[in-house]
């Protein structure tokens, strides 16, 4: 099974991730601290394609497909026409230091990393391809 969701380069668009990520998490059984990884990890990618990759430009386009390979594992596979970017290429900006100046913008690889279990991205001919694996046993559940 394969769900799809299909946005415009518009930041605006960002609102239909929230609902769509927990449609599938109902769906699909997605544990909750999955969900919310998944979700935090969608709207940064996309976010980052609309305000780099595409400049502002609402005229993009952005699919995002989801499949469950196997029981436990969540793949939201992100694919765009925006000029080739491969943000595994990029190093991670040192984090964030309470005792420095605040400075917007940079954190999101390392926010990606360190929430999905694997990455990979593939140039396509016109874009980019990027995946997202998520899997429920990275998430343990918490005792009761």
């Amino acid at each position: 099974m394969e769900e799809r969701l299909s946005l415009q380069a518009d930041i605006l668009q960002l609102a239909e991730v929230p609902s769509w990520v927990e449609r599938l998490s109902a769906r699909y059984q997605i544990p909750e601290k999955v969900q919310y990884a998944s979700d935090l990890c969608l709207e940064e990618v996309i976010a980052n394609i609309i305000r780099h990759g595409y400049r502002g430009d609402a005229k993009g386009g952005i699919l995002v497909r989801f499949v469950t390979p196997r029981h436990g594992c969540f793949v939201f596979i992100v694919e765009d026409e925006a000029p080739h970017f491969n943000p595994l290429e990029h190093p991670e900006l040192p984090a964030l230091n309470p005792n420095e100046e605040m400075r917007v913008g940079g954190q999101g690889i390392r926010l990606i990393r360190g929430f999905a279990n694997a990455l990979e991205y593939e140039q396509l001919p016109v874009g980019n391809r990027f995946k997202m694996f998520f899997s429920s046993e990275a998430f343990p559940s918490e005792p009761r």
